[in-house]
């Protein structure tokens, strides 16, 4: 098996952290329809008075790195769970310690474009095809930063029930989890308080990110229905004390700063890449929220 890796030049983590020319703004796109549903927000769980918890803590505590195993992207079963994990674990333990792995957990609903986040970043490619995950897929992408290699390990839950069982394979030792919905389906967006009770019972110390996708067609939507759901997005972030980043897969919006904030918050680098907070652009919070 072999792993995706940049450039054999080195990239100085400030370069890395840096905003990125390559992902561009939006032409206008064709209007998509779309539904309304509740607002409720996310009970929030903690407040600036409260006591720290683990949660709080997480900025705190070295995240869980293991050394980078080999690139691997398929679907995982039921029935191949527990060889999965081991062989993942043993891999991890075996390598040099100049290789760090990032695990980077993906969850949501059904077809909102998570496997197509994942391969956009890992191999550059997109398409519009859907293809259904069964089970588990995941992708390993390595970089070099200051003679270190750090491989991003980015597994991705299909989001049918019947995959549930599964999510401790995501969770688990992650240092990082995506909870992910479809911007122009608010159902995918008032699902993240399940999504997110559930992923933080297995893992209270991962940094939580709450990613939209398909912003290329979000984007075309009425002024008041782009205000609705950006509103609420901030509000069940804030109560997750999570970034918030609003992404296209195929107009290559956000994917790549996605995975620079990651390892910013990951091993506490500073990260100049400019917050974005206006109704009608791509919103990218990860300082005033997170």
């Amino acid at each position: 098996m072999e792993t995706h890796s940049t450039s054999d030049s080195q990239i100085d983590s400030a370069e890395y952290l840096a905003s990125s020319s390559e992902e561009r703004h939006l032409s206008s796109c064709g209007r998509p329809s779309h539904s309304s549903h509740s607002t409720d927000s996310i009970p929030s769980q903690e407040n600036n008075n409260s006591p720290k918890t683990d949660i709080d803590a997480r900025y705190s505590i070295p995240p869980r790195f293991a050394p980078a195993t080999a690139r691997a992207n398929s679907s995982v079963s039921s029935s191949t769970y527990n060889n999965v994990q081991t062989n993942y674990q043993d891999q991890s333990q075996s390598r040099n310690k100049s290789s760090v792995v990032i695990k980077v957990g993906m969850v949501g609903d059904a077809q909102i474009g998570k496997t197509s986040l994942m391969v956009k970043y890992v191999e550059g490619s997109w398409d519009e095809d859907y293809i259904q995950t069964l089970g588990v897929n995941f992708m390993e992408k390595t970089i070099s930063i200051r003679n270190t290699e750090i491989t991003f390990s980015i597994w991705d839950l299909g989001g049918q029930r019947e995959f549930v069982n599964m999510l401790p394979l995501v969770c688990n030792d992650a240092v990082a989890i995506l909870f992910m919905f479809d911007l122009t389906r608010k159902s995918t967006l008032n699902s993240i308080k399940e999504w997110y009770r559930q992923g933080r019972g297995f893992n209270k110390t991962a940094i939580p990110f709450l990613v939209g996708t398909k912003y290329d067609h979000f984007v075309n939507f009425p002024r008041e229905d782009q205000e609705e759901i950006s509103t609420q997005a901030r509000r069940f972030a804030k109560a997750m004390r999570a970034s918030l980043i609003f992404s296209s897969t195929s107009h290559s919006i956000n994917v790549q700063k996605i995975f620079k904030i990651v390892l910013s918050k990951a091993f506490d680098l500073k990260c100049t890449i400019p917050e974005i907070e206006n109704v009608g652009e791509p919103l990218l919070l990860y300082q005033t929220i997170g």
